[in-house]
């Protein structure tokens, strides 16, 4: 304790937290579930877990890795005889070696090689003590001075077996020092986890920290309709169906803590202890049975319900509103509006935009109410599942992947099809195995009841009921709270906007409803029509478009009195708007990006929404508050020059999708702009992850040029093929106005431009750009599309990015 507290030193405000009281006392007392449960309503909580300031202050009290690294070395010293950490050189290459382990991030190995790193054998006095064996190497040679050379081969065996014996011993040694002594004293002294706001970085909490921080959250979560639960309810509560319980832990964020459910895994339940003594007047040990009753996952059994589920989102998709999932879902909707509003009007009329999120939605939401929203999606009395399986096959592995679908043809082969384009058409082979499943009603129900009203959590060895929200975590998670805040939007707003649309023919000529009639032929989401307005929502992220000012006021001003009867409300300080309404400016909000060259974006679910166009880039805004390396996750194993290779293909691949390279949604110059901006993230990552690998392993420039020159031609390709695959559901197909020197042009300036920052460590690979650059046969004719993507004020976010 006295060495952690003088290298890892407590700040005075870390000194006051720990010193203060907590803020509930575990003062349980047995209960029935749920009427006798003595949980508090969440507005009798005054110290919750993203409020309170001492708690704030307790999140960013974790320790250096400076200060654990010192600390670990300081212990070892203390623990370890000098002869074995080495003369004084080693103890720096050892020091070295334990600090690259403690900096590793979340997924990174850590091998023997890396621990033994320039460690000789020379630098170990019980290794090299010259008066034992290497000591034989001149007394031996002197012996056999003029002796046959067979004695002398024989020698030079013994040597290199002895050389090989020390080096194995070292081996030895490393291994036991740091799996024994180094992960021991971190395991004893400070709780390693990741945080919301560190990407991949993890930290390290002092554990009387991390304690005292649990226990004020443990004491705010009781206050939050959490409710503690006795053993035999637990019993009472998982002994009549087939999954058991979750295992909460805490994740930290900027603003406190949240709790994190693990539904992953089985669970077990102490059913009976027992213990025997032995006969009387003999010693013999105390014998002890204990029998556990082991559970399924919450997910594993949940799967069948999921099912179901989804199926039906699939036949009948009006039941969630306006949800999307992904860029895909967005790319379907955004597209055709925008086209539907070209071709009614001639161009892009002005549109008016409203951003707001839902405040805390996943642990708001009413769980009778949404009972009640279930027992209008699911009223059918049974559903068919059928099982399938797809065997994937590629160039490194092979495995089989477990295919549950609802059995309707209006939805099987587009189920099946997507699974598909999933792992490649060309290497997945879909087996129907003829195995099905009656669902009935009445279970998926009870299923749905247990999880959520029923939904019971463990932190350590204490149990909770959550009392109001559902599980996140869970693979009915997202669907759930889709259909949820769909019958919101279907009865209070869809309702609300088609009463108001009527002010909107002030603004236009004529009205539109987005929710008019399908065109035949053609699904109602995806059809080409114009319209007034547009809402989507990922989730909980709301995103309003629409040709009148007044319907967009009106909207936000409905979004700010909230929704009692579905316990949703907006989170004040996430709302954003490109206009001036009633009480509300466009610009003071942080979803707004102005960059250098004066153009405003909206901030929406990873996208940059042009405030004027429409335009669609790539939220690189998240980016700026961490270093990019905390981002990476390195591999020091293996082969580094083909794992270079396979990352840099994978850090282009997350904004390569046509909803930044359609020329239906974007101008030439902004889907260059968007190729070039992917472009210089990727270079930035390359810097970092060949920074990363050098303490162990240097590629030759010429290397790394084949690799980049891969990459580029990569990126071209990949375009290609999401543009040809996407589907619009549509009469109206993507549209790419690209030519592959372009996409290499602008790959070259973008590494050039990154890499010239740091050009002390890529002198001979930049002058091989360089080159290749000028080679170019678009160098000389540079089009204004081109000009515009390497202007650097249109990406002056990416040039504050800390790389």
């Amino acid at each position: 304790m006295r060495l952690l507290d003088k290298h890892c030193v407590l700040s005075l405000a870390q000194i006051t937290y720990l010193n203060s009281n907590s803020v509930l006392k575990d003062n349980h007392s047995k209960i029935d579930v749920p009427e006798k449960s003595r949980g508090l309503s969440t507005k009798h909580c005054k110290r919750t877990a993203e409020t309170n300031d001492d708690q704030t202050e307790a999140i960013k009290s974790y320790c250096s890795k400076s200060q654990v690294v010192s600390f670990i070395w300081a212990a070892c010293r203390n623990i370890v005889p000098p002869d074995l950490l080495g003369i004084p050189s080693n103890w720096r290459i050892l020091r070295r070696n334990i600090s690259k382990f403690i900096q590793l991030r979340r997924f990174e190995k850590f091998s023997l090689r890396q621990c033994m790193h320039k460690l000789k054998t020379s630098g170990f006095p019980f290794l090299s003590d010259k008066q034992s064996l290497c000591c034989l190497e001149a007394e031996v040679l002197n012996n056999v001075q003029g002796e046959n050379l067979d004695m002398r081969m024989e020698f030079y065996r013994l040597n290199d077996a002895t050389s090989n014996l020390k080096h194995m011993l070292l081996e030895k040694w490393i291994l036991w020092f740091f799996s024994r002594l180094v992960v021991p004293l971190v395991q004893a002294n400070f709780y390693v986890t990741e945080s919301e706001h560190g990407k991949q970085d993890i930290f390290y909490y002092r554990k009387s920290i991390w304690e005292k921080l649990k226990d004020r959250t443990i004491g705010c979560l009781k206050d939050q309709n959490y409710h503690f639960l006795d053993a035999s309810d637990v019993k009472r509560i998982i002994s009549n169906r087939l999954f058991g319980f979750s295992k909460l832990r805490l994740c930290p964020k900027e603003n406190g803590a949240r709790m994190l459910a693990n539904l992953k895994a089985p669970s077990r339940m102490l059913v009976q202890e027992s213990s025997s003594i032995g006969m009387l007047g003999k010693a013999q040990p105390r014998c002890q049975s204990v029998k556990y009753k082991h559970f399924k996952s919450v997910n594993c059994v949940l799967r069948d319900t999921y099912a179901v589920l989804k199926g039906i989102q699939l036949k009948e998709p009006e039941r969630l509103g306006s949800s999307v999932f992904d860029y895909n879902d967005i790319y379907k909707k955004l597209c055709p509006f925008i086209v539907g509003l070209k071709n009614e009007l001639g161009s892009l009329p002005d549109v008016f935009i409203v951003a707001a999120d839902v405040s805390k939605a996943f642990d708001t939401i009413n769980q009778d109410k949404l009972l009640n929203v279930m027992k209008d999606v699911i009223h059918e009395d049974e559903y068919l599942l059928q099982r399938s399986s797809q065997v994937v096959c590629t160039k490194k592995s092979l495995w089989v992947h477990e295919n549950l679908i609802l059995r309707d043809p209006d939805i099987s082969a587009g189920f099946i099809k997507s699974y598909s384009a999933c792992f490649g058409s060309l290497q997945t082979v879909l087996v129907n195995q003829g195995s099905i499943r009656y669902m009935k009603k009445r279970e998926l129900f009870f299923n749905l009841n247990e999880h959520v009203k029923r939904n019971v959590l463990q932190l350590d060895k204490t149990f909770y009921l959550q009392g109001i929200g559902i599980p996140q975590g869970s693979i009915l998670s997202s669907l759930l709270c889709s259909l949820y805040y769909g019958h919101l939007e279907r009865n209070v707003i869809f309702p609300f906007l088609d009463k108001n649309c009527e002010l909107a023919t002030e603004d236009l000529s004529r009205r539109h409803n987005c929710q008019d009639a399908p065109v035949p032929g053609n699904s109602s989401e995806n059809r080409v029509s114009s319209s007034c307005y547009m809402l989507l929502r990922l989730i909980d992220d709301f995103c309003f478009i629409s040709t009148s000012k007044r319907l967009a006021a009106a909207f936000y001003t409905r979004l700010q009195g909230g929704f009692p009867d579905y316990n949703c409300y907006m989170n004040e300080d996430k709302y954003c708007l490109n206009f001036d309404a009633r009480h509300a400016s466009g610009l003071p909000s942080n979803r707004v990006y102005v960059g250098e060259d004066g153009i405003s974006f909206i901030r929406w679910s990873g996208l940059l929404l042009k405030s004027c166009t429409l335009e669609v880039q790539a939220d690189y805004t998240r980016y700026l508050n961490k270093h990019l390396r905390s981002t990476l996750t390195v591999s020091w194993q293996g082969k580094p020059g083909h794992r270079l290779k396979t990352k840099l293909c994978d850090f282009m691949r997350p904004k390569c999708h046509p909803i930044f390279f359609d020329s239906n949604i974007n101008s030439g110059s902004v889907v260059r702009l968007n190729i070039y901006q992917s472009f210089l993230l990727c270079a930035m990552k390359f810097h970092c992850y060949v920074s990363e690998m050098m303490y162990i392993c240097k590629l030759h420039p010429i290397s790394h040029l084949k690799i980049i020159g891969r990459s580029l031609r990569y990126m071209y390709l990949l375009i290609k093929k999401k543009m040809r695959s996407a589907n619009t559901g549509s009469y109206f197909h993507p549209v790419l106005q690209l030519a592959a020197e372009e996409v290499e042009w602008l790959g070259l300036n973008a590494f050039i431009k990154v890499l010239k920052r740091k050009q002390s460590r890529h002198k001979e690979l930049l002058c091989m750009l360089n080159s290749k650059l000028l080679a170019h046969k678009i160098n000389g004719t540079v089009s204004s599309q081109l000009s515009y993507a390497v202007d650097s004020s249109h990406s002056s976010v990416m040039w504050k990015i800390k790389y």
